[in-house]
């Protein structure tokens, strides 16, 4: 990246003519009396130090995510395809929700959810979004800055998440710190003391990433993606970047107060790790509750459980109801359509504290349905699965039932 100067590095007085008796004698070159970091941003990156281009925070805070996934993966009570992580594991490990956070005053979960990821593609998208963001964003602010903006855009993360998202949703990722991180890039790139080409590029780079992770907010966010959260971090992010635009002076080749900003990294730093300490009792309380929970793997092909299996799981999970699920399916399949309705009443009625919950009380609405309509009840069936049929989230639930003619 080349850097423009500003002034000339030194000025050397011409030589005096020397007379017939003299002898030819050279000025020696003024003193250089300008503030030693006037100096230095004249200098090329690479003639300032190799290592201060180098994005070690960047680096390192991939690596970090990497890491704390990995302990995810040995805590997780619960793994299923993908390296997913069921939802009970990522509460347990530190997952973020309004009910939580605001409703429990478990205010450690804001410090954790930031740093957590639920399954394999999730936490490598991250990580290579970061890298790309970071090797522009970390030379231009600096290792200090860049972690700041960091931890600061993840909580704004946070914040959007607990603003936007229902109360009872359960959210992790870094995406909120890694938009932030986008957002500061577009603001300082206008403030950038190098070429128009490398501030283009920095711009180019923001928008390419930053218009897929905010522009669905436009139609409506749904899905899996917490676009709340990414919304919360680019608010904080261009915060962050609008206040170094305001303290980078002229003569700096990077923004001042970097010991206060590595103070701050730091303390968030420090911070996550006491709140794994404030973590460990919910855990011991989510693992109670996940031992009484179906495996992810049992539920994973619902239309293949013998009478037999599902018989098994019944009495082995009796307050999960998924089991009663696999249980109403087999019977429905071998035709014992009274018996299927009566496990497939039992799960819709049992209690909802979760996501994964009301996932699988809204299956087992959708199934109870097409028994029931099978049973010869059409009218009923229709009644049952109506709040199915006007929910716009319920597109899979939706597909089934179109397909039984019971959403039209």
């Amino acid at each position: 990246m080349e850097t423009r100067t500003f002034g000339r590095r030194g000025v050397v007085v011409q030589a005096v003519a020397p007379t017939t008796f003299a002898p030819r004698q050279t000025a020696a070159p003024l003193e250089d009396v300008r503030p030693a970091e006037a100096r230095v941003l004249e200098l090329h990156p690479a003639e300032r130090s190799l290592a201060d281009n180098l994005p070690i925070m960047t680096v390192g805070l991939i690596l970090f995510l990497l890491m704390i996934f990995g302990v995810q993966q040995r805590l997780a009570f619960d793994v299923g395809k993908g390296g997913e992580l069921s939802l009970e594991s990522l509460i347990a490990c530190g997952a973020v929700s309004y009910d939580r956070l605001i409703g429990s005053g478990e205010w450690w979960r804001a410090f954790l959810a930031p740093l957590l990821h639920g399954s394999t593609s999730h936490v490598l998208g991250n990580c290579f979004a970061l890298f790309f963001i970071g090797m522009r964003l970390e030379p231009m602010i600096g290792r200090a800055w860049c972690g700041a903006a960091f931890v600061v855009s993840g909580l704004g993360g946070v914040a959007g998440s607990m603003i936007g998202n229902p109360h009872h949703l359960v959210t992790v990722g870094a995406s909120g710190a890694i938009t932030g991180l986008l957002a500061a890039l577009f603001v300082v790139s206008f403030r950038h003391q190098g070429d128009a080409a490398e501030a283009h590029a920095m711009r180019r780079t923001a928008l390419r990433f930053g218009v897929p992770a905010l522009a669905p907010l436009a139609f409506g966010a749904s899905g899996h993606t917490d676009y709340f959260a990414h919304a919360g971090g680019a608010l904080t992010g261009g915060a962050v970047g609008l206040l170094l635009c305001g303290i980078w002076s002229d003569v700096v080749p990077r923004p001042k107060f970097t010991t206060e900003a590595a103070a701050g990294a730091s303390l968030g730093l420090f911070v996550a790790f006491a709140a794994c300490v404030l973590a460990r009792p919910d855990f011991a309380a989510e693992a109670a509750v996940a031992s009484e929970r179906l495996p992810s793997a049992e539920f994973a092909n619902v239309t293949s459980v013998s009478l037999e299996k599902s018989a098994d799981l019944v009495a082995r999970y009796p307050s999960d109801p998924r089991a009663h699920i696999l249980r109403g399916m087999a019977l429905a399949r071998a035709r014992k359509l009274a018996y299927a309705e009566s496990e497939l009443r039992l799960a819709t009625s049992m209690p909802v504290t979760n996501d994964s919950g009301r996932a699988a009380r809204d299956f087992a609405q959708a199934i109870l349905g097409i028994v029931v309509r099978d049973e010869g009840r059409r009218g009923e069936a229709e009644t049952i699965v109506s709040s199915l049929c006007r929910d716009p989230a319920q597109t899979a639930n939706q597909t089934l039932l179109k397909t039984s003619r019971l959403c039209e």
